[in-house]
C-alpha cells in the first residue's frame, strides 16, 4: 500500500510537468502568430503607402498636363521654379503647406470613410535636350512633326502615407510636356 501512494503523487508531478510544458508550447505559438501578424500589418501598410505615392504622382502629372504656362511657379507654395524646390525628403518641413500639397486619392482610409492622403510638389526641372534626347527624357513623337514648342520638364515628388500614418514611402518622377 506504501508503495501506492507514492506512484500516485508521481503520476501528479509528471501531469503538472506536462502541462507546464504544453502551456509554454501554446504561449510560444502564441507569439509567432502575433509577430506573423505584425510583420503582414506593416508590409501591407508600406505597399499602401506606395499605392497612395503612385496616385498622387498620377494627380500631379494631370496637372501639369492642364498647365498652359509655367508662370505659376515661384509663386505657388508647391510649384518650385528650377533649383529651388525642398533640399531634403526627409525633412518635416519639406511636407507641410508651405513647400507641398495635400492630395485625396480614391483609397479609403481605415475608418472606412474617409479617403487617403498623401502630398506632393513640383519643380521646373528644365527643358529637355533637343540635341541627344536619349539621355534625357523620352517624349513620345519627338523629332517629328507634331508642332512648335519647347518641352519643359518637371519633377514631381510625392509622399504617400499609409493605414498607421507612420508609415510613407516616397516617389520622384520626372515628366515632360510640350508648350
Amino acid at each position: 500500500m506504501a508503495s501506492l501512494r507514492k506512484q500516485q503523487g508521481a503520476v501528479l508531478v509528471i501531469s503538472l510537468i506536462v502541462l507546464l510544458i504544453l502551456t509554454m508550447i501554446g504561449m510560444s505559438a502564441a507569439r509567432t502568430v502575433l509577430l506573423q501578424e505584425k510583420m503582414t500589418f506593416a508590409s501591407r501598410d508600406a505597399k499602401v503607402a506606395l499605392e497612395v505615392a503612385e496616385a498622387v504622382v498620377k494627380q500631379a502629372e494631370a496637372y501639369v498636363e492642364g498647365l498652359s504656362t509655367t508662370g505659376d511657379f515661384g509663386t505657388a507654395s508647391w510649384l518650385h521654379v528650377e533649383g529651388e524646390g525642398p533640399d531634403s525628403l526627409l525633412d518635416t518641413t519639406t511636407w507641410d503647406n508651405t513647400n507641398s500639397r495635400e492630395f485625396e486619392v480614391e483609397m479609403l482610409a481605415a475608418d472606412g470613410t474617409s479617403k487617403m492622403k498623401g502630398r506632393a510638389y513640383i519643380e521646373l526641372a528644365g527643358e529637355a535636350d533637343k540635341e541627344d534626347p536619349a539621355n534625357d527624357i523620352v517624349v513620345g513623337g519627338y523629332g517629328q512633326s507634331t508642332g512648335g514648342g519647347e518641352i519643359k520638364v518637371f519633377r514631381i515628388v510625392a509622399l504617400g502615407v499609409g493605414i498607421s500614418e507612420t508609415t510613407t514611402r516616397t516617389i520622384v518622377s520626372h515628366y515632360g510636356k510640350r508648350f
